[in-house]
């Protein structure tokens, strides 16, 4: 059976709520952001364990609250018979009783963003008077749509504690509050545009980094009613229905007196579908021109003649990330492309036979600007009529 959409449950959890934030704590007071170029253009750290993300190309955050920083989303860990969390929204109220966060210190951004030196925020938080204390990292790459977080959790009583580790989040998923979901075998779980991520399109994901994990996607009350029985996500997906939506995935832990254990993941928020971890081989993603095997952009054989007046061009998706801006100059017409799926067409028809330029300008989010020129020799004098097919 569905909970209730957002815009009917933040009414009808309102005096739920109102007692859960009594017994959760104070209110968030702080968080540190990563800002840089993007395509994660601010990742959002709250100093009670919340996060937040905005992707370069919407307008709207990417987790609900679409305003909130941090929104409904981090780290939450039952420790005995209690739940720790963030604070969150009324419309998380089907988690149930738990306990704020106590901010213990957090760091501002270090790190440069690149794949050597990655911006990193360090918070750290204690499950009250329990001993248990979350050390945790969010860092990120620059020209990457994922983030990683590494959290850390130290027990510093004198007695053994056990219990579950929970990472989630409200998908907002890149200015929708629907969508539907998928799990691809690896542990990994998160919310999408098409059903199983088929064919590939937005998505929200968890990915584990750190094994043995469980996850769970569902409507996104389900998600945090789940985290209110305390027990780990029972490794399911409501993948084929459209659903406002959450996911999230979870671990057990067990730690002796002084011992830790570190639980890592990204975060993944692809307007493309890609799924996983993000390349481990840099140039992969980095364009080393303006054509050719490594080019900015993919267009036809300019060694011989041709006689087709009207062709695509376009950014191979592997550099989508990295891409900022496209400017394409042709003897007919310019076209700027500011955003995804980065491609145009080149239309020479109605020109005579004879050679044409077409002037490539890329800028990227490192703010390095590539600039290539591509010589096309007509075949025949001109060529007019309906459009062909591409």
């Amino acid at each position: 059976m569905d909970m209730l959409p957002h815009a009917f449950s933040r009414a009808a959890a309102a005096l739920t709520a109102a007692c859960a934030l009594l017994a959760a704590g104070p209110a968030v007071s702080g968080a540190v952001e990563i800002t840089s170029a993007g395509p994660l253009t601010a990742v959002i750290a709250g100093e009670q364990l919340g996060c937040q993300v905005a992707h370069r190309n919407d307008s709207a955050l990417e987790l609900y609250p679409s305003s909130a920083r941090p929104g409904d989303c981090g780290t939450f860990v039952v420790v005995g018979a209690d739940l720790y969390a963030p604070v969150v929204s009324g419309a998380a109220s089907a988690i149930g009783a738990r306990t704020a966060w106590t901010p213990v210190s957090q760091t501002p951004v270090t790190g440069s963003g690149s794949s050597g030196s990655p911006f990193r925020v360090t918070t750290v938080a204690a499950a009250g008077a329990t001993g248990l204390r979350a050390s945790q990292v969010d860092s990120y790459i620059i020209g990457q749509e994922s983030y990683r977080t590494d959290v850390t959790l130290q027990n510093t009583s004198g007695a053994a504690l056990s219990g579950v580790i929970y990472r989630a989040g409200d998908c907002y998923l890149q200015s929708s509050d629907t969508g539907f979901g998928f799990a691809n075998g690896t542990g990994a779980v998160g919310c999408s545009l098409t059903a199983n991520n088929s064919p590939a399109d937005r998505i929200e994901e968890w990915f584990p980094i750190t094994g043995g994990n469980q996850y769970m996607q569902a409507a996104f009350s389900q998600v945090w009613a789940h985290i209110g029985t305390h027990t780990p996500f029972p490794n399911t997906t409501r993948a084929a229905e459209r659903l406002d939506n959450g996911a999230g995935i979870s671990w057990t832990y067990t730690l002796a007196p002084g011992a830790s254990a570190t639980f890592s993941h990204y975060t993944t928020f692809s307007p493309t579908g890609v799924s996983g971890p993000p390349p481990t081989n840099p140039a992969s993603t980095t364009p080393t021109g303006a054509f050719g095997p490594n080019g900015v952009v993919e267009t036809p054989s300019n060694r011989r003649c041709i006689s087709r007046r009207y062709f695509r061009i376009r950014v191979p998706k592997r550099y989508w990330p990295n891409t900022v801006g496209v400017t394409v100059r042709m003897p007919k017409t310019t076209r700027v492309l500011r955003r995804p799926p980065w491609g145009t067409i080149v239309d020479l028809r109605g020109l005579p036979k004879g050679s044409f330029k077409v002037r490539i300008t890329a800028l990227l989010i490192t703010g390095r600007t590539i600039t290539g020129t591509r010589t096309y020799r007509t075949c025949r004098g001109k060529l007019t009529g309906g459009r062909p097919k591409l």
